[in-house]
């Protein structure tokens, strides 16, 4: 368990910045570009994700099962890896044709051409983005990094060129720019596993059959990931895309800290399947579950309890529309944590895409039945509800076709006890909006530590959470320990 803990802390250094990111971005940039403004960058920006997804052609989950399978012998690694990133390169300039037929066909992106200009080297370098590679090789360390240099310098880049809501076009750049600083920064580094001479069409075609299979199943999932903001913003407006956008992306910013233990079990487990030991998947799949739900239920009850403090916080009075489908949108932490486990986890390393493939297809269908449905007539709020709809429904096909793969018992005591103390945020949360300052600032600096108290406290001392109380532990043996070391 060394290897995982250590990868873990990595990828919790690189969970940890796409949290503080944001956090210190977003809020900026809303305040200086508004509601409209916000809405038109992520409108585009999720319109030039969708073909980069699609050009991705399921590379990144499978590209991470075959470097985990072949990382052991480096001439197969570097046919493997050369291979792939051929495939992607061909797909992106497919798709990059179909990207500028559309945008010069549909009059409303034509008038904003030069965005969907800035936006296209998103697409045009995406067969770059090598992160599957460092993934299956466990250089959680480099990845963590990296990211972490080039947002610092997107930071920079931010609050240099964004100053006035005209400047929206700025904060669309430098967006793409750190997409692309990764996609080169990684392309460099991976040069040593790439060897053109060995690619031939015949071992290309190898791939396609998995590809498509994951391929079908990601382009689904995109419907209800990228599309939702597409629709919205076709079917009425960039401010109603803005709101949604305010609503989702403090709860989105979650969502790593939640699925961060997962991200380094996929090589564990990967490997335990291939060598049939179902004890160990076991194993690690329980490890997986019980940190979404101890982490993730507190965390979604919070925001629950924090949204209106928060949606001022992080976007200006400007948002406040934003309060309800925060709240709404809260379960879906939940509702993904569990999904990444069942499909990312047990599923997809078990070479059973088939069934993340139907599972992802039903929430398909329920996305455009109720994105269509709902849109229309209750704008962002029926986008939020939709979009949580069909993640539960995608949820609840992988939980009955990972049952047919390996039985795992689900912990439902611990999840109603740790849903039972997070309740108790609510009532706090009340009595310090009521008896405290008004500002969200101080709510949130007294409510939030509050909560934890309340949280640990009702763990380790009523309850007795096992897992609460090894942690306790162990971080006791090391203060222990490095103190022994100081004397």
């Amino acid at each position: 368990m060394g290897t995982i803990k250590k990868n873990f802390l990595y990828n919790l250094l690189l969970t940890i910045s796409n949290i503080l990111f944001p956090v210190i971005t977003f809020p900026y940039a809303s305040r200086v570009l508004g509601p409209e403004g916000i809405g038109k960058v992520q409108f585009v920006t999720n319109f030039a994700a969708y073909f980069v997804l699609l050009a991705a052609l399921g590379i990144p989950a499978y590209g991470i099962r075959e470097v985990v399978r072949h990382r052991a012998d480096p001439v197969d690694l570097r046919r493997i890896v050369t291979e792939l990133i051929t495939i992607n390169f061909v797909t992106s300039l497919l798709m990059f044709i179909i990207y500028a037929s559309v945008v010069i066909i549909v009059p409303s992106l034509y008038t904003d051409r030069n965005f969907y200009i800035v936006a296209v080297f998103m697409l045009l370098l995406s067969c770059c983005n090598v992160d599957w590679l460092f993934s299956g090789l466990e250089a959680f360390r480099f990845i963590a990094i990296r990211s972490l240099i080039v947002r610092g310098i997107c930071l920079l880049l931010l609050f240099f060129m964004v100053k006035q809501r005209s400047d929206d076009i700025y904060y669309l750049g430098i967006s793409v720019a750190g997409i692309v600083l990764n996609n080169l920064w990684n392309l460099w580094t991976a040069r040593q596993y790439l060897d053109f001479s060995t690619v031939k069409l015949i071992n290309l075609k190898r791939h396609y059959k998995p590809l498509l299979l994951i391929f079908s199943t990601i382009a689904a999932i995109s419907v209800y990931t990228i599309l939702d903001t597409i629709i919205l913003g076709f079917l009425v407006d960039y401010q109603s895309v803005g709101y949604y956008t305010a609503a989702s992306r403090i709860i989105k910013i979650t969502i790593p800290v939640v699925t961060a233990l997962g991200t380094v079990m996929i090589p564990q487990i990967a490997n335990a399947f291939k060598d049939n030991n179902l004890d160990q998947v076991r194993e690690l799949a329980k490890h997986s579950f019980d940190f979404v739900i101890v982490i993730g239920v507190p965390v979604t009850v919070g925001l629950i309890a924090l949204a209106p403090e928060l949606i001022v916080l992080f976007s200006g009075r400007e948002f406040r529309e934003s309060i309800l489908p925060m709240q709404l949108f809260a379960p879906v932490i939940l509702v993904i944590g569990f999904s990444n486990i069942w499909a990312v986890q047990i599923l997809m390393p078990a070479s059973k895409d088939s069934y993340v493939t139907i599972s992802v297809f039903l929430g398909l269908i329920a996305s455009l039945i109720l994105n269509f449905s709902l849109i229309p007539h209750f704008h962002y709020i029926g986008a939020t509800i939709a979009n949580l709809l069909s993640e539960t429904i995608v949820m609840i096909g992988l939980i009955y076709f990972s049952q047919k793969v390996i039985k795992i018992n689900f912990d439902f005591k611990l999840t109603f006890q740790t849903l039972a103390v997070s309740i108790l945020f609510l009532p706090a949360v009340y009595l310090i909006r009521k008896f405290s300052s008004p500002y969200p600032m101080y709510i949130c600096l007294l409510a939030v530590p509050v909560c934890g108290l309340i949280y640990v406290f009702l763990q380790m001392f009523v309850i007795r959470n096992p897992r609460v109380l090894n942690q306790i532990h162990a971080l006791r043996m090391k203060w222990s320990n490095n103190k022994t070391t100081n004397v």
